[in-house]
């Protein structure tokens, strides 16, 4: 039996704030369709507003599978997960600001121009790379430059 869109984003949600909460951060589910964001996470100095991604593999992916999101929306990390047929989640917990400097920026002719994509390639290098497993919400400090190149 397939997995629904809706059953796999929950799943995510509730992968992400176990994770968190396993990390040592209170965290906390927000409501259904709540806009922008997923959860409320505790870091020990600021509660922060966390979207969560979730995508799983499926034969019918191109390339790379994509994560989608709406940049006007917001949020302050971006928790972008990927369950693989086989083997465990792989997972990244970003700052938003780093998440959208790095994706495919919108364009007018897109259908959902406020759209930012993130391939799974993309986050398999520098400087997302570095976010991997990040539970733990530790900001990595890159100069500008490196990242302005990187992505």
């Amino acid at each position: 039996m397939a997995t629904s869109t809706k059953l796999l984003g929950d799943a995510g949600e509730h992968y992400a704030l176990s994770q968190f909460s396993f990390a040592g951060k209170y965290a906390a589910k927000m409501p259904d369709n709540w806009r922008g964001y997923d959860l409320a996470v505790e870091t020990g100095s600021e509660l922060v507003r966390v979207s969560v991604k979730t995508r799983s593999e499926s034969d019918d992916m191109r390339c790379s599978p994509l994560f989608h999101w709406n940049h006007r929306r917001c949020c302050d990390w971006i928790v972008f997960l990927f369950k693989p047929k086989q083997g465990p989640f792989r997972s990244w917990v970003v700052p938003a600001m780093l998440a959208d400097e790095c994706a495919t920026k919108s364009r007018e002719w897109m259908d959902r121009p406020l759209d930012r994509e993130l391939s799974l390639t993309r986050l398999g290098k520098p400087p997302l790379a570095e976010y991997a497993d990040n539970w733990s919400m530790k900001l990595k400090v890159l100069a500008p430059s490196a990242t302005e190149s990187s992505c």
